[in-house]
């Protein structure tokens, strides 16, 4: 290959390449490719032989004129560098330029190697503000939020976590999330985080209880999502935190009055099913004391039995009514059965005595 197709070749991928490449001296000028001339905002001609420091924004000008007096002073290539540059448009362009000395021309010069910075400065302001954005959420928010790392220990806390928990910073950031859960609630945490870690899941939710620095329980609803790095692998866990314990009481008094006002129901009807039951012992008892034939005794005692035996297990019941799971309804009246034995609708067996005296025992 001939010197001259060479110097063809590499002015082509010159001339083709996708950043800004220029040839300068201290006072102007040289070369600049069709991208750099481009930028500039004029064809490279008619900048060729421009001095290089009217294109310079003014606020990189010390710095330019800082860089080139080195560069030129001591023949070494310089280390990368931002420069704000205008365009003959007024367009601020914020690149970095990389130089190394060369020959161009029979003259000694520098080449730059300029990259457009622009869209890297941006996408560095939005992650700048993003992350400002977030630590003032974090520091401010009223939900209790964390970070946890994949072993489970606390790497950041906020100060609604701290009050929370009754703990300082400090002393949260030594502690493992499994120190302050209850025991019982343990075990599905540490299967939640097995699964966050196998990315089985990516985040999950539910409520537990934990134990604060003064040995008090609270409840609380816990919200967890893993962040991952390049690869999948989990880095930490961002965690939110928000204390239920209140909202839990009121709603276990609501329960509360709700079982309250069922225990007056049942009373209400016990009374009424032993009222039936105490009017039918009191009259076979009166016909058993008076003018009851011999071989109806039996059948009366029997009988009064019965109802006794009934009194004492409705009584029982009644004791244990806050315990009773479920109440049972008979009957058209909605009539409560504490006997625990079936009952039939129809009547029950007759006191033994003549016709027209008989007391027949209420459904």
């Amino acid at each position: 290959m001939t010197s001259s197709n060479s110097n063809s070749e590499f002015r082509t991928i010159v001339e083709s390449a996708p950043d800004a490449i220029i040839v300068y001296t201290a006072e102007k000028f040289l070369y600049l490719n069709r991208f750099a001339a481009d930028r500039l905002g004029a064809a490279p001609s008619e900048l060729v032989g421009q001095p290089i420091m009217s294109f310079v924004h003014p606020d990189s000008i010390p710095v330019v004129k800082q860089r080139i007096h080195e560069l030129f002073g001591t023949g070494n290539a310089g280390t990368p560098v931002e420069v704000k540059f205008v365009s003959r448009t007024g367009e601020v362009i914020v690149a970095e330029i990389i130089t190394a000395p060369i020959t161009f021309q029979g003259q000694p010069a520098r080449l730059g190697l300029i990259r457009d910075v622009a869209r890297r400065t941006e996408a560095e302001r939005a992650l700048r503000e993003s992350e400002e954005l977030f630590a003032s959420a974090f520091r401010m928010s009223p939900l209790g939020m964390c970070f946890v790392n994949p072993q489970g220990q606390f790497t950041k806390v906020n100060s609604a976590l701290c009050e929370m928990l009754g703990y300082t910073e400090e002393e949260l950031l030594k502690r493992r999330f499994g120190d302050i859960t209850h025991p019982d609630d343990l075990t599905i945490d540490l299967d939640q985080l097995r699964r966050l870690i196998s990315r089985e899941i990516s985040s999950y939710h539910r409520m537990k209880r934990y134990i604060r620095a003064d040995a008090r329980q609270i409840w609380v609803s816990l919200a967890v999502a893993a962040v991952h790095d390049s690869v999948g692998n989990p880095i930490y866990f961002i965690t939110q935190v928000q204390d239920i314990t209140l909202q839990r009481q009121m709603e276990e008094e609501r329960a509360n009055k709700e079982r309250r006002a069922g225990i007056t129901e049942a009373t209400i009807a016990v009374a009424h099913e032993m009222n039936n039951v105490l009017t039918v012992l009191t009259m076979n008892a009166e016909l058993l004391a008076s003018d009851a034939a011999p071989e109806e005794i039996p059948d009366l005692a029997k009988d009064i039995l019965d109802a006794s035996r009934r009194i004492s297990s409705t009584v029982q019941r009644l004791r244990n009514v806050v315990d009773t799971p479920s109440i049972d309804y008979l009957g058209e009246k909605k009539m409560l059965d504490l006997s625990g034995k079936p009952v039939s609708k129809a009547p029950t067996k007759s006191a033994r005595k003549p016709a027209g005296k008989r007391v027949k025992r209420g459904k």
